[in-house]
This record gives C-alpha cells, sequence and structure tokens, in this order.
C-alpha cells in the first residue's frame, strides 16, 4: 500500500509538469520511469521469480494470465483508450468496451507478435492470422485462463524446451502432436522487449511520440484515480 500511495503522489507532482507541451524533456522522463517501474514491481519481477524457481508444476497458468492482463493493458495504453464496460453511444471517444477488438487488434500488429500471429508477404506487407490466430488465442487462452482458470481446444502452455535460448526466441506459440504451445518464458522476455520499444517511442522527438505521450498521460491518470479534468489537454478527445 505504501509503495502504491507513494507513486500516486509522485505521478501527482509530475502531471503538473506536463501540462504545458507534449515535447520530450526529462519531466516526460520522470513519468516514463515511473510507468517502467510499477510494472517491473508488480508484474515482472514477480513472474522472473516464479521461472527462476523451475519447479514445473503448472506455475505456467499463473504466468500466461498475468501476460494476457500485460497484453491488454499495453494495446490500451498505446491508443489511449479506457474501458468502461457500460460504455453509451454518448460516452467519450477515449473509452472502450470490446476488449477482443483491442486485445487482437495489438496481436496483429505489436513487433514482437511477428510470426506469431502475423508475418510479411513477399511484397513486405502484414498479413494476419498466419501462423495463428489471434481471435483463437484471445477466446481459447485469454478468455480461457480469465473466466475458467485453464487453457482450452488444442492451446497448452508449457516451459521453453533447453535446446532454445528463452531470451532471444522471437517465436512462443508452436505446434507439436496437434497441440499448440505456449512457451511462457519466451513470451516473458518478448513482453519486456515491448516495454523497452514502447519506452524509446515515447521518448523520440516525433510528432507521433507526442501522440503518444498524450495517451499515456491519460492512462496515468486513470490508473492513479484522478478523474478526467478538461484542463489538461489529454482528456480532451
Amino acid at each position: 500500500m505504501e509503495a502504491e500511495l507513494q507513486e500516486k503522489d509522485d505521478w501527482a507532482k509530475i502531471r503538473k509538469t506536463l501540462i504545458l507541451s507534449y515535447k520530450y524533456d526529462s519531466n516526460w522522463e520522470d513519468a516514463i520511469n515511473l510507468f517502467n517501474k510499477r510494472l517491473q514491481r508488480k508484474f515482472f519481477e514477480p513472474i522472473q521469480h516464479i521461472i527462476k524457481e523451475k519447479k514445473l508444476k503448472g506455475e505456467g497458468f499463473t504466468i500466461v494470465t498475468v501476460q494476457c492482463a500485460l497484453i491488454e493493458m499495453f494495446a490500451a495504453f498505446r491508443v489511449g483508450k479506457i474501458f468502461n464496460h457500460n460504455k453509451l453511444s454518448n460516452s467519450p471517444n477515449y473509452e472502450y468496451k470490446e476488449s477482443q477488438r483491442m486485445f487482437t487488434s495489438f496481436l496483429n500488429s505489436a513487433s514482437i507478435f511477428k510470426d506469431n500471429f502475423w508475418q510479411l508477404n513477399e511484397k513486405n506487407k502484414s498479413e494476419i492470422g498466419r501462423p495463428y490466430n489471434a481471435k483463437d488465442f484471445y477466446k481459447q487462452v485469454r478468455c480461457g485462463l480469465m473466466h475458467e482458470a485453464r487453457t482450452k481446444g488444442d492451446w497448452h502452455i508449457t516451459a521453453t524446451p533447453l535446446t532454445k535460448s528463452v531470451k532471444s526466441e522471437k517465436q512462443f506459440l508452436v505446434t507439436e502432436d496437434g497441440k499448440i504451445k505456449i512457451y511462457r518464458t519466451v513470451l516473458h522476455y518478448r513482453l519486456l522487449d515491448y516495454l523497452r520499444e514502447y519506452s524509446v517511442s515515447l521518448r523520440k522527438d516525433a510528432k507521433e511520440s507526442e501522440e503518444l505521450r498524450k495517451f499515456f498521460a491519460r492512462k496515468l491518470d486513470h490508473l492513479f484515480d484522478f478523474k478526467s479534468d478538461l484542463k489538461y489537454d489529454w482528456w480532451t478527445e
């Protein structure tokens, strides 16, 4: 609880310095570091601890459940969307209630999911659903774990074979003996890669990064329970 209160207090101080500009500076760096430290402390470090134990007694279900939560969180941060199960037609445009669309759109576009849920064809254009379908992963894995505490269909969670390097292997999905296997430790390192990539994008001096920082600030406000305040431009639609 103390760490949570400190994070909220830190954001309260940082956000006041960001109100006038989306140009990257030391204040934005403070916000990015706050975000990174929170994710490391609450998610990535606990997962790493579980992985290092090497018990191989079903802990993969815990790991992938958390990873599914991280995937949707990253997807929503990228576009500045806030989940609202009761979203109405007149609700703000920055709200969403269709988790599947948010989740699968991210799987079908983020670089870390290349050759898992999308590939480049001979013309260097993205083709989604190859070799694996993002909607199937959402329904059989994400929803299976979140709602029924299990994976469904042919999807199975497993540790990575010793013949593969979890820190460099790109594909975390493979098919063996009719089973689609999820290498949960490979996915752990790919999500760490995404956090680094996202942080780099937030630091760039470019128009696209300014928009990312706007969305980022809105999401941090929501994360730390700051209500919509039009004094802060990131709450405008």
